[in-house]
């Protein structure tokens, strides 16, 4: 590792761009103990590396699109040892999958007074899929079903625990009541994993549904940054960043 992030970091000096460098560990099957933390933070300085941000493996779950999942009180005690780490070596900590973890998001602000990047890209897809919902049902029935076709292949990529049993059949909900599904969690992670299928896949060389979104998308802009402001926001609050 320490050798292709030293290559990276001269790429990245040599091309002479403003990048931002962030180191991820989180791609493992157990958490990063703080002990496994300091020594890689500690390595990286030893040879030179400068990283703008570091992702380890929390204690607990952070699934797609949904809440923590774990013992906040533990979460706590092990984040703010990784958040003194972060501090002693001059980077910040990154949060990966780090969209809706409201029950977490407190800690997080607390312990690292803003010195923090948490990914959120995947409840702003989510958020565009809301707005689909409340204003376009038919593209948004024909959206859900084909991600209820593609889940299992979807599931290859991802960690999850979708039950699909809690997903509500489409059949027995109106129109109005479509964008009610944004806050079950099933659904979150359905329409979230399935994102690449959605946009990509194709029938008789052409878009099933990329260029009917974007077409969409463009039409309701501004629907679309109101959800976004009101969510983000809410993200914002509770991580004590800003208040409404």
């Amino acid at each position: 590792m320490l050798d292709f992030a030293k290559e990276i970091q001269h790429l990245i000096k040599t091309s002479a761009r403003n990048v931002d460098f962030e180191i991820s560990i989180d791609e493992t099957s157990t958490p990063t103990t703080p002990e496994a933390h300091f020594f890689v933070a500690n390595e990286l300085k030893r040879n030179n590396i400068e990283v703008n941000s570091l992702a380890p493996r929390f204690v607990g779950e952070f699934q797609k699109g949904i809440d923590y999942i774990g013992d906040l009180e533990q979460f706590e005690k092990e984040f703010k040892v990784h958040a003194d780490i972060a501090d002693r070596f001059g980077y910040k900590l990154s949060i990966h999958s780090g969209s809706d973890k409201f029950s977490v998001f407190p800690i997080i602000g607390r312990h690292t007074q803003g010195r923090v990047h948490v990914k959120t890209a995947g409840t702003n897809w989510l958020e565009a899929i809301r707005v689909v919902a409340e204003n376009n049902p038919s593209l948004y029935r024909d959206i859900h079903a084909y991600a209820l076709k593609k889940f299992e292949a979807a599931k290859e990529y991802y960690h999850v625990t979708t039950d699909l049993d809690k997903v509500p059949e489409l059949a027995r909900m109106s129109d109005q009541e479509l964008g009610e599904l944004l806050e079950i969690n099933e659904v979150r992670q359905l329409l979230h994993i399935t994102y690449g299928f959605i946009l990509q896949d194709k029938k008789d060389g052409r878009y099933i549904f990329r260029d009917k979104l974007y077409k969409f998308w463009d039409e309701y802009d501004k629907e679309y940054r109101r959800a976004l402001e009101r969510h983000i926001g809410r993200h914002l609050n509770k991580l004590g960043f800003y208040k409404n």
